[in-house]
Protein backbone atom coordinates (compact mmCIF):
# COMPACT_ATOMS: atom_id res chain seq x y z
CA UNK A 1 0.00 0.00 0.00
CA UNK A 2 1.00 3.58 -0.71
CA UNK A 3 0.79 6.28 1.36
CA UNK A 4 1.65 9.42 -0.40
CA UNK A 5 2.90 10.49 -3.85
CA UNK A 6 6.20 12.58 -4.44
CA UNK A 7 6.89 14.60 -7.49
CA UNK A 8 10.43 15.45 -7.80
CA UNK A 9 13.18 16.86 -10.33
CA UNK A 10 16.52 15.20 -10.91
CA UNK A 11 18.96 14.69 -13.97
CA UNK A 12 19.30 11.61 -15.64
CA UNK A 13 22.23 10.22 -17.06
CA UNK A 14 22.33 7.33 -19.45
CA UNK A 15 25.52 5.95 -21.92
CA UNK A 16 25.85 7.20 -25.26
CA UNK A 17 28.55 4.94 -26.46
CA UNK A 18 30.40 5.61 -29.31
CA UNK A 19 29.32 8.04 -31.96
CA UNK A 20 28.55 12.10 -31.63
CA UNK A 21 25.16 12.72 -30.14
CA UNK A 22 22.74 15.37 -31.54
CA UNK A 23 19.53 16.81 -29.79
CA UNK A 24 17.23 14.44 -31.80
CA UNK A 25 19.19 10.98 -31.09
CA UNK A 26 19.46 12.00 -27.57
CA UNK A 27 15.76 12.52 -27.31
CA UNK A 28 14.91 9.20 -28.96
CA UNK A 29 16.96 7.66 -26.26
CA UNK A 30 15.75 8.63 -23.18
CA UNK A 31 12.25 8.86 -24.92
CA UNK A 32 12.75 5.03 -25.39
CA UNK A 33 14.36 4.07 -21.39
CA UNK A 34 11.82 6.12 -19.84
CA UNK A 35 8.28 5.94 -21.86
CA UNK A 36 7.13 3.07 -19.52
CA UNK A 37 7.31 3.33 -15.41
CA UNK A 38 10.40 2.52 -14.73
CA UNK A 39 8.80 0.27 -11.54
CA UNK A 40 5.32 0.07 -9.93
CA UNK A 41 6.25 2.89 -7.69
CA UNK A 42 7.89 5.11 -9.76
CA UNK A 43 7.97 6.92 -13.72
CA UNK A 44 8.82 9.56 -15.24
CA UNK A 45 6.59 11.90 -16.45
CA UNK A 46 8.28 14.70 -17.88
CA UNK A 47 11.87 15.09 -19.49
CA UNK A 48 13.26 18.24 -20.66
CA UNK A 49 16.65 20.64 -20.90
CA UNK A 50 18.58 17.70 -22.66
CA UNK A 51 22.36 17.69 -22.48
CA UNK A 52 23.14 16.35 -25.99
CA UNK A 53 27.21 16.42 -25.55
CA UNK A 54 28.74 13.05 -23.88
CA UNK A 55 30.70 13.90 -20.39
CA UNK A 56 34.24 12.65 -19.54
CA UNK A 57 32.30 8.68 -19.28
CA UNK A 58 30.67 9.00 -22.82
CA UNK A 59 27.13 9.77 -21.03
CA UNK A 60 24.20 12.24 -21.99
CA UNK A 61 21.76 13.70 -19.65
CA UNK A 62 18.34 14.85 -19.40
CA UNK A 63 16.20 16.67 -16.46
CA UNK A 64 13.60 14.44 -15.67
CA UNK A 65 10.35 15.26 -14.04
CA UNK A 66 9.78 12.14 -11.45
CA UNK A 67 6.63 10.79 -9.84
CA UNK A 68 7.17 8.40 -6.90
CA UNK A 69 4.92 6.52 -4.70
CA UNK A 70 6.09 5.41 -1.84
CA UNK A 71 4.88 2.59 0.78
CA UNK A 72 3.61 2.92 3.71
CA UNK A 73 5.93 3.06 7.12
CA UNK A 74 4.21 2.40 9.99
CA UNK A 75 6.95 4.37 12.20
CA UNK A 76 6.78 7.15 10.07
CA UNK A 77 4.80 9.82 10.90
CA UNK A 78 5.56 13.05 8.72
CA UNK A 79 5.56 13.94 4.89
CA UNK A 80 9.50 14.74 4.98
CA UNK A 81 10.13 11.48 5.99
CA UNK A 82 8.03 10.12 3.20
CA UNK A 83 9.27 12.82 0.96
CA UNK A 84 13.19 11.56 1.88
CA UNK A 85 12.26 8.30 1.50
CA UNK A 86 11.08 8.74 -1.81
CA UNK A 87 14.20 10.70 -2.78
CA UNK A 88 16.38 7.52 -1.62
CA UNK A 89 14.03 5.18 -3.85
CA UNK A 90 14.87 7.40 -6.62
CA UNK A 91 18.61 7.20 -6.05
CA UNK A 92 17.88 2.93 -6.34
CA UNK A 93 15.83 2.97 -9.04
CA UNK A 94 17.37 5.85 -11.70
CA UNK A 95 20.99 6.17 -13.16
CA UNK A 96 21.53 9.52 -10.71
CA UNK A 97 24.82 9.62 -10.43
CA UNK A 98 25.22 11.82 -7.57
CA UNK A 99 22.74 14.15 -9.13
CA UNK A 100 20.55 16.56 -6.86
CA UNK A 101 16.96 15.23 -6.22
CA UNK A 102 14.36 18.33 -5.61
CA UNK A 103 10.99 17.57 -4.58
CA UNK A 104 8.85 19.71 -6.61
CA UNK A 105 5.21 18.49 -4.46
CA UNK A 106 3.72 16.09 -2.24
CA UNK A 107 0.73 14.82 -1.43
CA UNK A 108 -1.37 12.06 0.86
CA UNK A 109 -2.71 9.41 -0.28
CA UNK A 110 -6.28 8.92 1.25
CA UNK A 111 -7.17 5.90 1.69
CA UNK A 112 -3.74 4.82 0.47
CA UNK A 113 -3.36 3.45 -2.60
CA UNK A 114 -3.14 -0.11 -3.07
CA UNK A 115 -2.01 -0.57 -7.33
CA UNK A 116 1.00 1.19 -8.54
CA UNK A 117 1.52 2.31 -11.85
CA UNK A 118 1.16 0.48 -14.94
CA UNK A 119 3.34 -0.21 -18.11
CA UNK A 120 2.56 -0.63 -21.10
CA UNK A 121 3.25 -4.27 -22.12
CA UNK A 122 1.40 -5.25 -18.20
CA UNK A 123 -2.83 -5.44 -18.62
CA UNK A 124 -4.41 -3.64 -16.35
CA UNK A 125 -5.89 -5.07 -13.69
CA UNK A 126 -10.02 -5.79 -13.18
CA UNK A 127 -11.46 -4.57 -10.02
Amino acid sequence: MYACKVTCRTTLYHDFGNGTPNLASTKALFHAHYQNPVSDCLRVTDLSNYKHWKNQFNEVAATALVEVLVPYERHVDFMEDYESLACRLSRRLLPIKGAAIQVIESEWLTPYRSEGFYRESQPKKKI
